[in-house]
């Protein structure tokens, strides 16, 4: 039996192997996976019967248990797309317990080999590799152990998962042909109950074409119809079902009445704009209260395990390698442990990092050829570690998966510094691909070659992400190299391929100042790595691209920041190239 194992710890893997070919005298062949692209990836790939996975495999840099629950939950249903979900196998963290909203989705998507609590043994994980959960064990399960709530039968929505069912609909712009579609694709993954909460919050111009044209839709609607003339007629006060937001900043409450006449009312208290505290009101009936909060800033404090691998790419000359000089540097002297990897073919970082010793060239010229066979031996400056070679040696006769595994188990953040010609693997592997673009949009067609051979190869749009760098003031906006970046347009301007939503796309500048411009010269020449020397504006404008990355303890914005505006593209496909 083949088996994938999405736990970072190799020794807990291995007790797992041992526990279950001891018992079940069945030899296993198995491979380890260390985070979440990496385990998808190689079921897309492998041949594997079963696939163990840790929701702790990797700590995601979210603001809340609700956003974290959402990356989670998409990211198990993008993995079901190419292997079947009764073979996998979930363990959960400590925080979940049956009764959880989020496991009762993994239910609907086919997962029914969940452990929680007590039951993730190493005894349990075998009994389950062995023989996964069915659907009827699975409700059985469910139906002897919940309490309140029953797992696969969670009537709560959480306020983003609204929030993003109604974004879905927005950004098709009037678009009516796709509204079946979604409101279908939606449905598949919430039970009847939480549809009934869902369909309240959807745009009036969206319920009113389903109504006219979704079967489906009507039957929610009806259905709420029965379940809310059931509920009229109960003589007791009862409970109702419950939109929550899991940050504990709740967007939406229903509020439980100690009074009853002939029959129960319910009714909408007007909304009241708060800022710091959340007003709830005495009321001598149940009633459906809704709250509005502006919570701007929050805290967040990464986990000592945090880890994070990102590319940055870029036209010769747009300062890509500049670009991970300063995040690395920032980052180490912050004592975060931070790898700078260089897969270009010029090798610069060998030259600044090396000029002056000969000792550190030869360090430094043999770390990649050795994290590819697994041995971590880079050049290293107290947090920060260099991993690069010889100018000339062939990236081609390294392992990726070996290298990238190797140096991501001893940093948190990993920047690869990367060119048009350095091997796909790399971005395979990356969480996050940075396009580093100055002012020169003579550059942004090898940029969108570049982005199109990366997304007809299979590697998502959604990792991209994009620093204007040297921008200056003038008539070419950051809109407009957006546009084109986004665009990929044929020489002959015959084809055009949206590679992605410029206006969801994230993105990030860094101002063009001489005075930067002169220090940085002199760093590369005497080397002295002063970028704390750099302009407040051009060190807050880093510091944002850094908390993209790795979210440093202290304030972090909430809301969506550095996206273009939202609204109807003008001009269509074309990007800044298109005809006139």
């Amino acid at each position: 039996m083949r088996v994938l194992f999405g736990i970072s710890n190799d020794d807990t893997v291995k007790g797992i192997v041992k526990f279950y070919e001891e018992k079940y005298g069945e030899k296993l062949d198995y491979k380890i996976a260390y985070y979440f692209g990496q385990f998808s990836q190689e079921l897309a790939s492998g041949d594997y019967d079963r696939a163990v996975l840790n929701e702790e495999l990797e700590k995601l840099p979210t603001k809340s248990y609700a956003e974290a629950d959402k990356q989670l939950f998409e990211y198990i249903d993008g993995i079901t797309n190419n292997f079947e979900a009764r073979d996998l196998i979930f363990i959960a963290s400590e925080r979940r317990k049956l009764g959880d909203g989020f496991l009762s989705r993994l239910f609907v998507l086919g997962v029914y080999t969940t452990l929680t609590g007590s039951d993730r043994t190493k005894g349990k994980v075998c009994a389950a590799i062995h023989s996964p959960t069915t659907k009827k064990e699975a409700r059985k399960y469910y139906d002897n152990n919940a309490s309140a709530t029953d797992v696969y039968n969670s009537v709560e929505v959480s306020e983003l998962e609204i929030r993003k069912i109604i974004a879905y609909y927005k950004n098709l712009n009037g678009d009516t042909s796709k509204y079946n579609e979604i409101f279908d694709r939606v449905l598949a993954q919430y039970t009847t109950d939480q549809m009934t909460i869902i369909v309240k919050y959807l745009p009036a111009d969206v319920k009113e074409y389903l109504e006219k044209n979704s079967k489906s839709y009507k039957n929610i609607i009806e259905s709420s119809k029965i379940q809310t003339s059931t509920t009229v007629q109960q003589p007791e006060p009862v409970q109702q079902p419950k939109i929550t937001n899991n940050n504990n900043q709740n967007a939406f409450e229903i509020q439980k009445g100690n009074d009853i006449a002939q029959k129960i009312v319910v009714k909408e208290v007007p909304k009241e704009k708060i800022v710091e505290k959340e007003v709830i009101k005495e009321v001598p009936k149940i009633v459906t209260q809704v709250v509005e909060k502006e919570v701007v800033k929050q805290f967040y404090d990464v986990p000592k395990d945090y880890r994070k691998t990102v590319c940055f790419v870029g036209a010769p000359k747009a300062g890509t390698t500049f670009c991970i000089n300063a995040i690395g540097t920032i980052l180490a002297k912050q004592k975060i442990k931070t790898a700078m990897v260089d897969m270009t073919r010029k090798r610069d970082l060998y030259t600044i990092y090396t000029y002056d010793n000969t000792g550190k060239r030869n360090i430094a010229g043999e770390s990649l050829r050795y994290a590819s066979s697994g041995r971590n031996e880079p050049l290293v400056y107290d947090k920060l570690s260099i991993y690069t070679a010889v100018p000339g040696e062939d990236r081609k006769s390294y392992n990726p998966n070996v290298l990238v595994d190797t140096i991501v188990k001893n940093n948190n953040v990993v920047l690869i510094d990367a060119d048009f010609s350095t091997p796909l693997d790399y971005f395979r592997l990356a969480q996050d691909i940075y396009i580093v673009q100055d002012m020169n949009i003579l550059n942004i067609n090898q940029i969108t070659m570049f982005l199109r051979e990366l997304k007809q190869r299979g590697i998502g749009m959604e990792k991209v992400k994009i620093i204007i760098n040297k921008y200056v003031e003038c008539s070419l906006g950051t809109k407009d190299i957006i546009d084109g970046i986004a665009t990929y347009t044929s020489y002959d301007l015959k084809m055009f391929d949206e590679l992605f939503n410029p206006r969801r796309v994230q993105y990030f500048i860094l101002p063009f100042d001489v005075g930067n411009y002169t220090k940085y010269v002199e760093m590369v020449y005497k080397y002295s790595n002063k970028f704390s020397s750099f302009t407040k504006e051009f060190q807050d404008n880093l510091s944002e691209i850094i908390n993209s990355i790795y979210p440093t303890k202290g304030e972090v914005s909430v809301e969506e920041t550095h996206y273009t505006e939202e609204g109807k593209k003008k001009g269509g496909l074309g990007g800044l190239f298109r005809k006139k």
